[in-house]
C-alpha cells in the first residue's frame, strides 16, 4: 500500500465522477436559473425605474435645448417654411420584460385582464425609441422630423419542434423625414 491512489477502486472513482456530474448539472439547471429569477424579482423594478428616470431627464434636456418637440406626425411642417433638404431619420431599440414580469404576465394571462408589467415595457420602448429619434435628428443637423411613425414587432425564437417562443423581445422602430 505504497500509493494512496491504489486505495480507491475504479468503482469508487466512477461514483465520484457521477456525483460531480450531478452537482454540476444541478448548479447549471437549478441553482443559477433560480438565483437569476430571484434577482429579477428583487431588482427589475429598480433597474427599469432608473432607466425611465434617465429617459425623462434626456427628454427634458432636449425640450429645453430646442424649446419644442422636433418630432411631428404631420406630413409637412406647420409653419409652411421653405424646405431646402430632406432625408430619412430612423432609430430602433429592443427591449424585453424581466423573468419576473414574464412570470406575472403568464399568471395574469390565465385569468385575463390587463397585463400591467407588459404595458410598462411597451410604454418605455416607445418613449425610448422616440427620444433616440430626437437625438439622432439633432446629431444629423435636422431642424424637424415630420411624418414620424413607430412600428413594434415581436422578435421570437424558434424552439424545439418548430414552435414559436412567445416570450421574445420587442423591437421598436421609429422613422420619419428629417427637414432643414
Amino acid at each position: 500500500m505504497d500509493n494512496p491512489i491504489d486505495f480507491l477502486s475504479t468503482a469508487e472513482t466512477g461514483d465520484i465522477i457521477l456525483y460531480v456530474a450531478i452537482a454540476i448539472s444541478l448548479l447549471l439547471f437549478v441553482v443559477f436559473p433560480t438565483l437569476a429569477f430571484i434577482y429579477s424579482m428583487l431588482f427589475a423594478r429598480f433597474h427599469q425605474g432608473r432607466s425611465q428616470k434617465k429617459l425623462l431627464q434626456r427628454e427634458s434636456l432636449v425640450m429645453q435645448q430646442l424649446g419644442k418637440d422636433n418630432l411631428s406626425t404631420l406630413s409637412k411642417p406647420v409653419d409652411g417654411r421653405e424646405i431646402v433638404q430632406t432625408g430619412l431619420v430612423m432609430s430602433n431599440i429592443t427591449v424585453s420584460p424581466s423573468w419576473w414580469q414574464l412570470f406575472l404576465g403568464t399568471i395574469r394571462s390565465i385569468f385575463g385582464g390587463n397585463i400591467v408589467s407588459y404595458d410598462k415595457i411597451l410604454a418605455y420602448g416607445r418613449s425610448e425609441v422616440m427620444q433616440r429619434l430626437r437625438e439622432q435628428a439633432i446629431g444629423e443637423g435636422w431642424d424637424e422630423v415630420v411624418n414620424v411613425r413607430v412600428e413594434t414587432s415581436m422578435v421570437m425564437n424558434k424552439t424545439k419542434g418548430g414552435n414559436q417562443n412567445k416570450r421574445g423581445t420587442l423591437e421598436f422602430l421609429a422613422y420619419g423625414t428629417g427637414i432643414r
